[in-house]
């Protein structure tokens, strides 16, 4: 009987163990809190009006809030242009956007005043565009669908 015992605690050792080895932990997945909760996000930190117990709800002052929604747009000869695509996100960053300065995380889209000329658009002229992604954007589009940019190409 002992022997019997033994097999059978044995057996939930290895099932625990397996079940710890091949869980599907999606640690990428998960929202990375910003370093320091405060009641407002610093430039380059994230905010969000939804997951208020991880992020911070607002940009701090002088910041502006730049949300996902602007990646469905596309910068062209520092041109902004609706790409037809829908984002929906739940988090944000802060850029401090009318400060003269187009920084790093800044575009012609969501910062139009300190980047148009500025040579930050995704794609430096029509052409480029046209050879390289506009059937990304183009190709499959409902004619009554199709954004302005692919209008460019023609």
């Amino acid at each position: 009987m002992k022997k019997w015992w033994s097999i059978g605690i044995v057996m939930i050792i290895i099932a625990i163990g397996l079940g710890i080895y091949f869980y599907p932990y999606e640690r990428e997945t998960l929202p990375t809190p910003n370093p320091t909760h405060s009641s407002c996000a610093e430039e380059g930190e994230q905010f969000s009006s939804v997951l208020k117990d991880v992020y911070p709800e607002n940009c701090c002052e002088g910041l502006t809030k730049w949300s996902s929604e602007f990646d469905a747009y596309i910068s062209i000869a520092g041109k902004c242009y609706e790409t037809g695509l829908y984002t929906n996100s739940r988090i944000g960053v802060c850029i401090n956007c009318g400060n003269n300065i187009c920084e790093d995380i800044e575009n012609p889209c969501n910062c139009q005043q300190d980047c148009v000329g500025k040579e930050k658009s995704d794609y430096t002229t029509i052409e480029e565009f046209c050879n390289n992604d506009f059937t990304t954007y183009c190709e499959d589009s409902i004619e009554e669908q199709k954004p302005e940019l692919c209008d460019l190409c023609k």
